[in-house]
């Protein structure tokens, strides 16, 4: 399979429940709203985030770089797509949406990315111990927080 790079932002601490993080992520029509700039939405018309399957198609849009990953999975624990350049190299996104062991009742909420393929066995001894940019990630996190915190208050959620 050869080697994988993996990336993490660093997990943050959310004082709302993994359901309720869980519901925010996936309310994508509330997205311009608390993260403008990044939209996801499902391919097929009418099809609820919930409803997402792996293999469903879904269009992505971070801050303009627009792409068109399959989901990997949509589970109360973890959302992953798939994204890939044929020949390239391919990525797993994922956000994971776990009880926290430090804030209770609370989540501990981590994206990653795991890439793999022929550009990453080529590339690989040249990005080792390369610092990258993790603040878009960051900054995603850290709105996510603000947001399902303030649901969770509300009990929106």
């Amino acid at each position: 399979m050869g080697q994988t790079l993996s990336f993490s932002a660093k997990p943050i601490e959310i004082k709302a429940s993994p359901a309720v993080v869980r519901a925010v992520f996936l309310n994508f029509d509330g997205y311009p709203k608390w993260k403008p700039g990044w939209s996801l939405v499902p391919a097929e018309t009418g099809k609820k985030p919930l409803e997402l399957k792996k293999g469903d198609l879904i269009q992505v849009n971070m801050d303009g770089k627009v792409h068109h990953p399959r989901v990997v999975e949509n589970s109360p624990e973890s959302f992953q797509w798939e994204g890939s350049i044929p020949g390239i190299g391919s990525g797993i996104h994922q956000f994971h949406f776990q009880p926290s062991q430090i804030t209770p009742g609370g989540t501990t909420f981590v994206q990653k990315e795991d890439f793999r393929g022929p550009a990453v066995t080529v590339a690989s001894p040249f990005l080792k111990g390369r610092e990258f940019d993790m603040s878009p990630w960051d900054n995603f996190n850290a709105d996510l927080k603000k947001e399902a915190e303030r649901s969770a208050a509300k009990g929106y959620l």
